[in-house]
């Protein structure tokens, strides 16, 4: 990491440092050469050979530190750009977990402000129970006073029952009674206004009635005195047609008297009938009194008993 900082420094070289310390050396050594008389030209060109194949000799050793250098700045560019692209990526990464976060915060202050909208909501509920409780505790304590007041009643009601004579089996039947005696006494009331009503109709009527009759009877009277003679008259007829429908009464009253008589012979022989044999008949039906047809079958029926009797009877003597 320290090379990594320093890409240009100079390599520690024993002779030289740069190449332009290379080119004030080969001046100072051609100054040199011009100056120097009493040194020979094969001598001084061998020194300088050999100073110049040092020279090149460092100038390559600086040319492949130089490369070696450059290749490690750009292995070095290639892995900054690496971890600067790693950078972007993590940066990316970052963003998205920052976004994400956010939303995830974001939602956490809505559902924080809805939970804070139900919690009031609750509250709100929880104090509208909190009155509703009170107010049924109220009418509970209500009710129990009213119940404490009633349990004489049920009381009375649970003696009436236990010495009820009457059939009364539980408290239900009497309250089951009260509420039949209580929608009568209603429809009473009721019926007695609807009477009071109708009365007071009756009563202007009637005494209307009364205005019309009596003019009537002032009309009537004038009639009467004229219905007086003919009434006279009348009563003489009527005397004549009443001893003529009292001997007609009479003459009804015999036939009605034999037909009696005949209908009770008739009821007396169907039922000795009916009794002495094995078929069902009907019993006689009063009915049947002013039913000729039916009569007729009941002389019919006695007729075909006497008959068979007397076919039995026959049937006897013939055995004897």
């Amino acid at each position: 990491m320290a090379d990594a900082s320093f890409i240009t420094a100079v390599p520690q070289q024993p002779e030289r440092s740069s190449a332009r310390e290379y080119k004030d050396e080969i001046n100072e050594l051609e100054a040199l050469v011009s100056g120097v008389t009493q040194t020979s030209q094969s001598t001084l060109l061998l020194k300088k050979k050999r100073e110049m194949r040092e020279v090149s000799d460092n100038l390559a050793y600086m040319k492949q530190q130089y490369l070696e250098r450059m290749k490690a700045c750009d292995e070095k560019h290639t892995d900054f750009e690496r971890k600067q692209l790693e950078m972007k990526d993590s940066v990316i990464k970052f963003e998205k977990f920052i976004q994400e976060n956010d939303a995830k915060r974001q939602r956490a202050e809505m559902r924080h402000k809805e939970e804070q909208r139900k919690v009031a909501q609750k509250e709100d509920e929880l104090r509208n129970l909190k009155e509703e409780l009170e107010a049924t505790e109220k009418e509970r304590e209500k009710l129990q006073k009213e119940l404490s007041r009633l349990n004489r009643y049920k009381e009375y009601l649970d003696n009436t029952v236990e010495h009820s004579e009457e059939g009364v089996e539980d408290i239900e039947d009497i309250l089951n009674r009260l509420t039949t005696l209580e929608n009568a006494n209603q429809d009473l009331m009721m019926l007695e206004g609807q009477t009071e009503i109708e009365m007071d109709a009756i009563r202007k009527e009637r005494q209307n009635f009364m205005v019309e009759t009596q003019n009537r009877i002032l009309v009537q009277n004038s009639k009467v005195h004229q219905c007086q003679n003919q009434l006279e008259r009348l009563k003489a007829t009527s005397k004549m047609g009443r001893d003529e429908e009292e001997a007609k009464q009479d003459r009804v009253k015999d036939v009605n008297r034999e037909n009696g008589q005949i209908i009770m012979a008739i009821r007396n022989l169907y039922g000795r009938c009916c009794s002495a044999t094995r078929t069902k008949m009907p019993p006689f039906s009063d009915r049947w009194v002013g039913n000729a047809v039916q009569l007729d079958k009941c002389l019919t029926f006695i007729e075909e008993r006497i008959v068979d009797l007397m076919e039995i009877e026959e049937g006897y003597d013939d055995q004897q």
